[in-house]
């Protein structure tokens, strides 16, 4: 009899295990659904998709980028036959080669939080925001790492080259950090966070903008961010939490969304630790404040029943709101999770069916104060960290696939070795020269269509290499034949000189 219990139970656990795989299957398969209907035809991402009637939601800059980062794992997974297209359609409109869309930027790049669908014009009076901005970025970032393609790598290289990344910086001695700019690329100084938080991604864009030890990026980075030892914590239940404030907490997907986009984070193993700390001050606060099941947790942000939208932090989240997809993103650390998941599903809490010609279902953040509420929209940035966190799973792309594609620095010959000049006279725009340096034959890119341009290359010291009239010229591809060494480009028009740059050939 003992044989006969011991083989049923272990029976139980292989039927147990096999549906507990099936459900994540779904779940993480259907987590890929929600940024495939928040997609728009030019390759912008709305910020988030209505469960039923109209949409109404303006492409979200950060969504986009979190969009980009989705078809490196669709690719992977077979999901999408064509991802890299649908990559580049994205980064072409982005950085300005769709006639039909240009996105509302400031003068040193940043893009507005929110832009229309059809013009990419500023919508919902939204700011010109560091941090989407740089979630954006490093979704390209991540792209270009993930596909390896010349082309992908063009567009990304000229976003990177467009954005001025220290000028997010306010105060690099005290760890300031704008939230928002001014359309001539200021910061605004009422509009300023200090370590820690989500805007860790911003300082370690900042960091590799400037090779220069004792630039605003390196200063600000190596005073706070090199060591955990320099931020500041809260304590919950005896977990050491890091934070913004020394007395209160951050919602988690703070730590989330620096573990899955800044690759200094992700392969600390004291950042490691204090995301597991993070993990599980969030799932203690649920056991001491809640009767709720062990498995119903999470304090993410997204819809809310009494503000519409609401950061859940602990000891702030009024409605009680369940966010499965922040136990999705501590999944790296957390291994449970999937469980947990898998509870959710089974006790029928939280599903929602996605407007789909299948209508797959996921799962949302739900209410156990509010039992009855109901999410109308799912909110793409917040729910970036289902998918993710599902992907680091073992059985799929495990934790090697952000560490691997998240890994940018230092970026790659054909990304740093773009000059970028600023055109003088009436133009207002940049031209790069890729590669650079190179074997002799090199790319020179105006960005948009000139006329009358004259184009010379000559040696250091003024002796004349090459030199062409074009009636229009946008790009040109260009070859110097001399031995290695330092050249110099000068493009002009018939409107005067317009820059002046070098190019480096090796041998």
């Amino acid at each position: 009899m003992k044989y006969l219990i011991v083989t049923f139970l272990l029976g139980l656990s292989i039927v147990s295990n096999g549906q507990s795989n099936r459900i994540t299957r779904t779940l993480f398969r259907n987590s890929y659904k929600v940024f495939e209907i928040q997609r728009l035809s030019n390759g912008m991402y709305r910020d988030a998709k209505v469960f039923s009637g109209d949409d109404y939601h303006p492409v979200s800059v950060a969504n986009t980028g979190m969009g980009l980062i989705s078809l490196c794992i669709a690719d992977t997974m077979n999901w999408e036959d064509n991802a890299k297209e649908l990559a580049l359609t994205t980064l072409k409109t982005l950085t300005g080669h769709n006639s039909s869309y240009s996105p509302n930027r400031n003068n040193n790049g940043y893009f507005r939080h929110f832009l229309a669908i059809n013009t990419g014009e500023r919508a919902w009076e939204s700011e010109y925001s560091t941090i989407d901005t740089d979630i954006l970025m490093s979704g390209a970032l991540f792209c270009m790492n993930y596909f390896r393609d010349d082309e992908i790598s063009k567009y990304v290289k000229e976003l990177w080259n467009s954005i001025d990344f220290e000028a997010a910086i306010a105060n690099p001695d005290a760890g300031e950090i704008f939230l928002e700019m001014n359309s001539d690329g200021t910061g605004k100084e009422e509009a300023i966070t200090l370590p820690y938080n989500e805007y860790m991604i911003v300082a370690w864009l900042a960091k590799h903008a400037n090779n220069v030890s004792d630039s605003p990026g390196n200063v600000l980075w190596n005073n706070y961010y090199s060591s955990v030892d320099s931020l500041p914590e809260n304590s919950f239940n005896s977990f050491n939490v890091l934070t913004d404030n020394r007395s209160s907490f951050l919602p988690s997907f703070t730590h989330q969304f620096n573990y899955f986009l800044c690759h200094y984070f992700t392969t600390s193993d004291d950042y490691i630790s204090a995301l597991e700390n993070a993990y599980k001050a969030d799932s203690s606060w649920w056991s001491n404040t809640t009767d709720n099941e062990t498995f119903e947790w999470g304090l993410g942000a997204g819809s809310a029943y009494s503000t519409g939208y609401h950061a859940d932090a602990i000891n702030n989240n009024p409605d009680k709101i369940v966010s499965p997809h922040i136990v999705a993103g501590f999944i790296p650390v957390n291994a449970k999770g999937r469980n947990d998941l898998t509870k959710m599903w089974e006790s029928d809490t939280g599903i929602y069916t996605l407007p789909t010609a299948d209508n797959e279902s996921v799962l949302w953040r739900y209410s156990l104060k509010y039992p009855s509420w109901e999410a109308k929209e799912i909110i793409g940035i917040d729910y970036s960290t289902m998918l993710f966190g599902l992907a680091s799973l073992p059985e799929y792309l495990g934790n090697t696939f952000f560490a691997e594609n998240n890994d940018f620095f230092p970026l790659p010959d054909y990304i740093t070795g773009f000059e970028k000049q600023t055109l003088e006279n009436d133009f207002e725009t940049e031209f790069f020269v890729y590669p650079n340096p190179n074997s002799g034959t090199f790319t020179l890119d105006l960005k948009k269509e000139y006329t009358d341009i004259m184009i010379k290359v000559y040696e250091s010291n003024g002796k004349n290499l090459y030199k062409k009239h074009f009636d229009i010229l946008q790009t040109a591809k260009l070859n110097i034949t001399e031995e290695a060494g330092i050249y110099m480009i000068e493009v002009s028009s018939t409107q005067g000189k317009i820059a002046v740059l070098k190019v480096i050939k090796n041998k």
